[in-house]
Order: C-alpha cells, then sequence, then structure tokens
C-alpha cells in the first residue's frame, strides 16, 4: 500500500510500525538521481515520526527556501516524515535534511532536540512519495479489543436491512473484516464465494431505529473472495457499518424458481454454468471489529432504503461521474469492483428522467434486476441505482459493457419505452425495491 496524507498521521498517532521502500516497485529508478539527493534505491528505511507543521508551505525544489505564511495558507500544514535508514549512514540532503540552511532555529530544535543522527533525516512528504513507492503497516493491537458478530446475506430487501451500528467515544482506530461463513472450509470452492463489501459511514439514528446515513468514511473493495477488510480512524460520534453482497441475487434459492436458461441473458445471468448453483437460504457472514479504543457496537435493523443509500453514496464517492444532456448525472463503479454499479441523478425539478440501460452483452455476471436490460422512469429531484452486476465465479474471467440512454419527459410513463406504460422495466417487485427505488436527492 502507499500512505496517504491522513493514515500516515493516524498511524503514527497509534504508534504503528511503519517501513519505507525506496525507488523500488514498478517505480522508474535512476541510481545516480537517487545516490545525489542522498537515499539509497531498492532500499528499506523506517518511518520514526509523522509531524504536520504549521505556518510553513512546501515550494518547488528549485527554490532555495520554504516560505513562512500566514493567513489562509495555514490551513494546509506542512507534513514531514522522519525516517532512518538502517545502515546508520546515507542520509536524505534535499530540504528539511539535517544541513539544510533554512531550517527555522525553533523548529530545529523541536524536532532535532538532540542534534543531527546519522541515518536519521526528516523529509517533506511531497519528496516522499517522489522517491518511496510503497509503506508496510505493522499494526500491534496486543491489547485491542475484538467483537464478532453473525449475520446473513438476504437476497432481497422486501424486509429490514440489518446494519451494526457503533458508538465511538473516543478518537479510535478500527479495523473490520468481513467473512463469509464457512468459506474457510478446505472444500469450499472460489466458485461459490460471493462478492464481499464493508462500507462505513457517519450516521445518525432517529426514533424506530429509523437511519440516516452521512459521509462515507472508510469501505473495502467489493471482491469475489473469502473475506475482505478495511480500517479508518473514528472521531467520537455515530456510525454504520453496512455489509452487502449480490452475486447470489436471481440465483436458485429454497422456495425461489431457478433462472431459466431460455431466458439468458435476458433473465439478467450471463454464464454458462449460473443455472446449476444455488445457496442455501440465506449465506451467512461474519464481521469482526477490531478496536484500539472501545466502543459500543449494536447490530440494529433499518429501513429497506438504506441499501440503495449506501450504494448510492459509495458509487458517487468512487465511482466515475459523467454529466449527460438534460439534467442527468451517471456515475459508474466498474474498474476492480467485481462487476458494475449504475447510479442516475435526475437534477431536474419538473421533468422526469427515462433511461435504458443495455448490458447485455457482459458475460458471467448477475443482474440484482434480474435482467441486464433495463428502463426506468427517475422522477425529477431523484436518483437511483439502475442495476448492480456482479461477477458470478471468483476463479474465472468476467466482462461488462453498458450502453446507456436518456431523454427528458413530462409524464411518468415510460411510454413506448416500456409495455403497459408503466415507470419501470423489469417492474421493481418488493424484492428488490429496497435497492432500486428512486431516492430523492
Amino acid at each position: 500500500m502507499f500512505l496517504s496524507t491522513s493514515s500516515s498521521l493516524s498511524c503514527q498517532t497509534f504508534r504503528f510500525l511503519m517501513g519505507a521502500s525506496c525507488g523500488g516497485g514498478n517505480m522508474k529508478v535512476d541510481d545516480t538521481t537517487y545516490e545525489a539527493t542522498g537515499l539509497r534505491p531498492r532500499h528499506a528505511y523506517s518511518i520514526l515520526d509523522v509531524r504536520d507543521v504549521q505556518g510553513y508551505r512546501s515550494l518547488d525544489l528549485s527554490h532555495e527556501a520554504h516560505a513562512r505564511v500566514s493567513g489562509p495558507e495555514l490551513l494546509s500544514p506542512l507534513r514531514l516524515l522522519r525516517l532512518r535508514n538502517p545502515w546508520g549512514r546515507f542520509s536524505w540532503c534535499g530540504n528539511w535534511s539535517d544541513d539544510w540552511p533554512h531550517w527555522p532555529q525553533h523548529l530545529r530544535h523541536e524536532l532535532m532536540a538532540h542534534g543531527s543522527s546519522e541515518g536519521v533525516f526528516w523529509i517533506e512528504y511531497s519528496d516522499f512519495i517522489k522517491y518511496f513507492d510503497s509503506v508496510d503497516i505493522c499494526k500491534i493491537n496486543s491489547d485491542w479489543h475484538e467483537v464478532r458478530l453473525m449475520g446473513t446475506f438476504p437476497n432481497r430487501t422486501n424486509g429490514p436491512v440489518t446494519v451494526t451500528a457503533l458508538t465511538v467515544l473516543e478518537l479510535t482506530f478500527l479495523e473490520f473484516q468481513l467473512f463469509q461463513e464457512g468459506s474457510r472450509r478446505s472444500d469450499t470452492s472460489d466458485s461459490h464465494l460471493l462478492d464481499l463489501c464493508i462500507m462505513v459511514f457517519r450516521a445518525s439514528f432517529s426514533s424506530g431505529n429509523k437511519l440516516a446515513l452521512g459521509r462515507l468514511m472508510a469501505h473495502s473493495k467489493r471482491a469475489v473472495k473469502k473475506f475482505v477488510g478495511c480500517d479508518v480512524a473514528l472521531e467520537p460520534g455515530e456510525y454504520a457499518v453496512v455489509c452487502c453482497a449480490f452475486n447470489h441475487w436471481q440465483m436458485s434459492m429454497p422456495g425461489l424458481p431457478s433462472p431459466s436458461p431460455s431466458l439468458s441473458p435476458a433473465a439478467g445471468v450471463a454464464s454458462p454454468t449460473s443455472n446449476s448453483r444455488s445457496f442455501p437460504e440465506f449465506p451467512g457472514h461474519i464481521l469482526a471489529v477490531y478496536s484500539s479504543k472501545p466502543v459500543m457496537v449494536e447490530q440494529v435493523n433499518s429501513q429497506p432504503s438504506t441499501l440503495a443509500d449506501a450504494v448510492i453514496l459509495l458509487t458517487e464517492h468512487k465511482g466515475e461521474r459523467h454529466e449527460g444532456r438534460e439534467g442527468m448525472t451517471c456515475y459508474y463503479l466498474t474498474h476492480g469492483w467485481a462487476g458494475l454499479i449504475v447510479v442516475v441523478e435526475n437534477r431536474h425539478d419538473k421533468f422526469y428522467l427515462h433511461v435504458s440501460c443495455d448490458c447485455s452483452d457482459s458475460f458471467n455476471v448477475v443482474s440484482t434486476r434480474s435482467s441486464l436490460k433495463t428502463t426506468d422512469s427517475v422522477p425529477p429531484l431523484h436518483r437511483q441505482v439502475l442495476v448492480v452486476l456482479s461477477q458470478l465465479e471468483g476463479n474465472a474471467g468476467f466482462s461488462i459493457t453498458h450502453r446507456l440512454a436518456h431523454r427528458k419527459a413530462a409524464q411518468h410513463s415510460l411510454g413506448e419505452w416500456a409495455s403497459g406504460r408503466g415507470t419501470h422495466c423489469p417492474p421493481l417487485t418488493p424484492d428488490v425495491a429496497g435497492l432500486h427505488t428512486p431516492r430523492p436527492l
């Protein structure tokens, strides 16, 4: 992994061990350039400290000094990292190095109270990401707290959605791991794995456990794997953890009809083996929560639309945004996400937006809409999850194609775009309404 500006400080705050790789991996390395700065390429360094220095801003390396600033620029502090070369020699000789002539005296006294040390040096974050390619973090958590919660992955949203409510009392680092129940058995093949995903949101709970999701704080990738995970440092407050999986929707389950081969791919299953696939009712999972400080953890049932809100917030935060004509904004979440999620916004305050999404040339995926081609009428100032396509089999390839067409309309009905003058095709039955019913902006 590489270290973001926020995670670097939080890892230091919680005293995790960190090491950095200098000029390795996929980086193009010029040994002479690195050695001229005092660094050694293809070499490991320890990260000893991370500091935010208020009142200074980074200048281009062609400048001789870092300028003292005041006013609005103080909102972006300068980030410095203290590194150590385990050889005990060869130190960085650029800006903020031991012999850099522009050190403010009070700052030099604070950050190097015991003088310089061979092999130990400070480096600005912008220089760090220029010369270092990755960071390894060792999270020592022998005194951490652990909670394991069991749950299930329904294949429909005609009932309450179970979420994990967190109450954080002080700044706390948390790790989340989501396991598919039974995935550790040796006889479990990858073709039976679900497309797991964890999402962590700021949240507020009102009477009757009515949940309102706020900012997306952390998430895992959506992946067809035995487990996924993510971590985050959370300030005091209330949060909600939403776990989801979709590649068992519309599949053969006890009491449910199996997809007919004659309907594929229009039935939403594009795989030569998908018709023989079945799941128990319902697939189980285990959510493990690890925290550096005590937190309050509780499973609560929220309204079915919680799943739609979570998927919309994830897609709008991580997906590709495309501005269309006639007041439409579309978000696609696909590359590296085990399938495709399409979310559409209608920003008109008077007109409906008719949207057709054609994914019928996709392969080895399943659709939550029971069809790879959908048509929907999105009301004014609403947004909708049009479709979620999920990779069926973890040990096989898959392909995604999608074509979108839209038009502005005065009437809710899709007219000639759908039979029976409906508003959604396929219809939004109670089984899928919690995920696909249009939501207010």
